[in-house]
């Protein structure tokens, strides 16, 4: 870590460094390992000029965006009752809105607009009526954060603009490709999917449901591989995508898989630095 450091520190005092950019994937519960790897991402100073998150990576990625650091973020998601998020496929009536998803975002970052955060933030939508990609970069944070948390079949798309838009991770789960199209010049991608092979076969309907969906994605986030400089990967193939009271869990995985892939950081650092000499 300490060589890390020292990569980073000469990299800021360039004038004209490189941009770096980190794309967070979807994956319910999954997403708390996102919270592991912000906190070593804070530990070793690395700038972050771009991040893009779909899904549940859009809701982490947006807390960070407006500042809301990995150690808030922790207790927030070990005091928080998931119930808008834990309980799919559980009505009694009609479709559940994703609203109380917003007004729990607003509170915590204070009704916080795109312009008025210090790096550059999108959340990934879907078209629910085309199936085309929406980039969500302007206007209300919360509103963008919740629309890409909007999961088909457990809530009601999200009419916004004349579109009804949902859950982003139908189109771009690993959303490395928007990054880089908004400019990043070196991207960090973290995947939450990696391991979706060494699963055990789901033992609920619930769990059936959501890893048939995880296997359609898998395909899509491979492709957007190939965007990444550094990749991230959880191992949280052992848990659930459902177990939001797994916080500890969750943000070890991501802190370790974020310290395994630092020498990968090291030398895209460097690569980068011979690149502009």
């Amino acid at each position: 870590m300490k060589e890390t450091k020292k990569i980073i520190e000469e990299l800021k005092q360039r004038r004209n460094r490189p941009r770096i950019g980190l794309a967070l994937s979807g994956g319910g519960a999954f997403g708390i390992a996102h919270v592991g790897v912000l906190k070593l991402l804070e530990e070793i100073g690395l700038p972050i000029d771009i991040i893009v998150g779909t899904s549940a990576g859009a809701l982490v990625g947006g807390f960070w965006a407006s500042g809301i650091s990995s150690k808030k973020m922790y207790r927030i998601g070990k005091q928080t009752e998931w119930w808008f998020l834990a309980k799919p496929i559980v009505f009694k009536s009609g479709l559940m809105s994703s609203s109380g998803i917003e007004k729990w975002v607003n509170r915590i970052i204070y009704n916080k607009k795109f312009s008025d955060l210090e790096l550059d933030f999108a959340a990934v939508a879907t078209d629910f009526s085309t199936g085309e990609l929406v980039v969500l970069n302007k206007g209300s944070l919360a509103k963008a954060m919740r629309i890409s948390c909007t999961v088909p079949g457990i809530y009601q798309p999200v009419k916004y603009y004349g579109r009804l838009l949902v859950d982003g991770g139908l189109v771009q789960n690993l959303p490395a490709e928007v990054c880089r199209n908004l400019g990043a010049d070196l991207l960090i991608g973290v995947d939450l999917h990696s391991d979706l092979i060494e699963n055990e076969v789901p033992k609920t309907v619930v769990l059936s449901l959501i890893h048939a969906a995880t296997i359609l994605q898998r395909q899509h986030e491979i492709a957007q591989l190939k965007y990444v400089d550094v990749l991230i990967q959880p191992k949280v193939g052992r848990l659930s995508q459902i177990s939001f009271k797994a916080v500890d869990e969750f943000v070890e995985l991501g802190y370790i898989a974020a310290s395994k892939a630092l020498q990968d950081l090291n030398e895209a650092l460097l690569l980068i630095e011979k690149a502009d000499s």
